[in-house]
């Protein structure tokens, strides 16, 4: 059996891989993505040296489920030591380790990984080189191409070379395929946005698999063919959030994210749903603004090719190159600041909005509590047994022998 056929079968021939996504592929909406279609999963990106250095950061990567496999944990990392050192400690949950050599971003440019590592080949060989032999399991790399294709094909075989079991595409190219191409498996990945992009990227790139990002993002069923109301693909991902928690923030985000369009029709929601504190709130506004858009016949907004309470790809506005008069480059630059100054007087409001729901919250917490009966100078705990501020009950119980049930679920929550 060959290197490609091997790998491939010993993970149940995967067709459908969920792209490492931060703060977009955390292990609760894996596994929704599993229920509809995904076949392979990645971490989101880990940074080696601070899984390495900060505990915190290091628990918060640390979500894995017996279920979600086959499995692969992907770290970003400039040095060979860091990188094996991180991914063994991942070793025992996953069934791969990813190099990240993607990544565009600002961040990642400053901290010399990502895709700003992909002209270091001597580095690159270093790293791959160091982790295949140190480790148990497959390295994999997650790739951009070269403006000229020899040059991808030729990086490509370097890093299979240095002992890579596994490359992921980013922009892969009809022209990469045949017998130039690696010997080991190839995932594409790049503007899947619907299923019949699916198919047709197997096609005629020869990939093993394909890889969706944001086109997932927007439509979770996207590998299962569907397109469904974004209401019942929210509530369903909530769900999925409550049998295996995260942050809020980022429920919140990929409910947005599943709401874009219809939030432009209904731009009420939005507040609401921004600051819901609980599952159970966000539930509740998800219901409420089913029941208004039941009403909706047609799109208003903007002009898309399904109805906005269907789940469609977000894309984004085509930026025209051809364009050299002056006087268009200057209205639309023009244009162009206006719409940024308007972001940002809404995030200014969103912010303000923010604080102020804060400050009423405390207001009125203050509102509620009496001050302390032994110093009468600051408030009592809103649990405290015996009415006291905690400066006063830590007075008047040094040994902590007798604590009362607030201040023993702040000490929990402290430590824990």
């Amino acid at each position: 059996m060959s290197k490609r056929a091997d790998l491939m079968v010993t993970w149940g021939n995967p067709k459908h891989v969920l792209a490492p996504m931060v703060d977009g592929s955390e292990l609760a909406w894996r596994m929704f993505g599993r229920h509809y279609g995904v076949h392979l999963t990645y971490t989101p990106m880990i940074h080696s040296v601070m899984f390495l250095k900060d505990r915190k950061y290091r628990q918060s990567c640390l979500q894995f489920a017996k279920e979600d496999r086959p499995l692969i944990a992907q770290f970003c990392s400039n040095s060979p030591e860091a990188f094996t050192e991180a991914a063994r400690a991942v070793e025992p949950y996953c069934d791969a380790i990813d190099l990240n050599l993607g990544c565009p971003q600002g961040i990642a440019k400053r901290g010399r990984y990502g895709a700003f590592l992909q002209d270091d080949w001597e580095l690159l060989s270093k790293i791959i080189g160091h982790a295949s032999t140190h480790l148990t399991l497959p390295i994999t790399c997650k790739i951009r191409v070269f403006p000229e294709v020899e040059r991808t094909i030729e990086y490509a075989k370097m890093l299979e070379a240095a002992g890579a079991s596994l490359l992921t595409v980013h922009g892969r190219t009809r022209e990469m395929k045949g017998q130039e191409a690696v010997s080991i498996p190839v995932i594409a990945n790049g503007n899947i946005q619907y299923f019949d992009d699916v198919q047709r990227c197997l096609s005629e790139t020869n990939a093993d698999a394909v890889m969706s990002a944001e086109g997932h993002l927007h439509n979770p069923a996207i590998f299962a063919g569907l397109q469904p109301s974004v209401y019942d693909m929210s509530l369903d991902y909530l769900r999925f959030a409550e049998k295996y928690p995260t942050t809020l923030s980022i429920v919140r985000g990929h409910v947005f994210k599943i709401l874009h369009h219809a939030l432009n029709e209904h731009p009420e929601f939005r507040e609401t749903i921004g600051f819901a504190q609980h599952i159970k709130e966000l539930r509740l506004y998800i219901d409420r603004m089913r029941v208004v858009c039941a009403n909706c016949r047609t799109n208003t907004v903007n002009d898309l090719p399904h109805p906005h309470w269907i789940c469609q790809p977000y894309e984004r506005p085509k930026v025209n190159n051809s364009d050299s008069d002056p006087d268009t480059k200057s209205i639309s630059a023009k244009k162009d600041t206006d719409r940024q100054d308007s972001l940002v007087d809404q995030r200014q409001l969103r912010r303000e909005t923010k604080r102020n729901l804060k400050q009423a919250r405390r207001d009125q917490s203050t509102a509620c509590r009496s001050p302390c009966v032994y110093c009468n100078s600051n408030l009592k705990g809103n649990q405290c047994l015996i009415n006291a501020c905690r400066g006063c009950c830590w007075k008047l119980d040094p040994d902590r022998t007798n604590r009362c049930s607030g201040e023993i679920k702040w000490m929990c929550g402290y430590f824990s």
